[in-house]
């Protein structure tokens, strides 16, 4: 019996031996499976080309909120330091003058927490200088040298390690408002430790033991400057950093606290005084009313004055 047409191309449908037959159909599943193959790798493709797009515009917006981020965190230091600015102006203070005032400030600190020491103040532009002193002797000296202006500038740690050396003291410390990249609040450069003005007494505390602990140990002082210098290697540990840093963010984060609640007490008196006034002035009006239907008038309307009662000088 004739095969003749019980074959066909699976292709183009010509008529096959079912040698030729097989062959082709061999060579037609080995395409499919080709093809199937190049469209998973172009699925798979496409797959992948979304998840890259997809983690792109996730990269863009995180980027984005980063930028935005540090231009917001920049801003609001700036708007701080604008703040810090008009009140001391406020106050009738510059920037340049804000240092001694806060000298003048720091030596009461200091004679109020170590009383038996000997804490001075050399002049209207000078440093302070601290006499560390045990039973009557002197156990050592620290300098601080007090600055405030928006950064940490290079001449005023110069100044203060100069201060350092011509005073003979065995630390030397710069009070400063400013602030720098990696600044929060401690640092040490050039033998001169860098301290934020909320962590000055904490400091000023361990350094001094540091100079009663020499004392009492019977250490020469040229010894003793010698094992300061070394102390202040260790300034940067965190066994040093952590505590400083950490009074450095308790005290700034109760002083954003106070002055939030300085701004709603004073709201509050605000209101309160309006309230007094519209009292006062609703007494008045029904009592000018009555007085006008016993004259036989016709009681009205009374307009209220425009002034709000004002806070005293002091306070607002």
């Amino acid at each position: 019996m004739s095969n003749a047409g019980k074959y066909r191309c699976p292709v183009c449908k010509k008529p096959l031996t079912k040698r030729e037959f097989e062959r082709a159909l061999k060579i037609h599943e080995a395409q499919e499976k080709h093809f199937e193959h190049k469209e998973r790798e172009f699925a798979d493709k496409v797959k992948r080309f979304d998840a890259e797009k997809k983690r792109i515009k996730k990269d863009a917006r995180e980027s984005e909120r980063a930028r935005t981020r540090r231009i917001v965190g920049g801003k609001v230091k700036e708007i701080g330091k604008l703040k810090d600015r008009i009140k001391m102006l406020q106050r009738g203070k510059t920037p340049q003058e804000g240092g001694p005032e806060f000298e003048l400030k720091l030596v009461k600190q200091l004679r109020a927490e170590f009383d038996g020491d000997d804490v001075q103040h050399k002049g209207q532009a000078g440093d302070v200088l601290h006499i560390v002193k045990e039973g009557g002797n002197v156990a050592g000296v620290i300098i601080y040298e007090c600055k405030w202006t928006p950064s940490i500038s290079g001449s005023h740690i110069r100044q203060t390690a100069q201060a350092k050396m011509s005073r003979h003291a065995q630390f030397a410390v710069l009070v400063t408002s400013g602030t720098r990249r990696g600044f929060s609040g401690l640092d040490e450069e050039s033998g001169v430790v860098i301290v934020a003005p909320a962590g000055v007494l904490p400091m000023a505390g361990l350094l001094r033991n540091h100079l009663l602990e020499m004392f009492r140990a019977g250490i020469e002082k040229k010894r003793r400057t010698k094992i300061a210098n070394q102390l202040l290697k260790f300034i940067k540990s965190p066994e040093f950093k952590n505590p400083i840093e950490e009074v450095v963010r308790t005290a700034e984060s109760l002083k954003d606290g106070v002055e939030e609640e300085y701004r709603w007490h004073v709201n509050d008196w605000k209101k309160r005084l309006t309230a007094y006034a519209r009292i006062r002035w609703d007494s008045f009006s029904v009592q000018e009313n009555l007085r006008r239907v016993l004259r036989g008038e016709t009681p009205k309307q009374m307009t209220q004055p425009r002034e709000k009662p004002a806070l005293p000088a002091h306070i607002d």
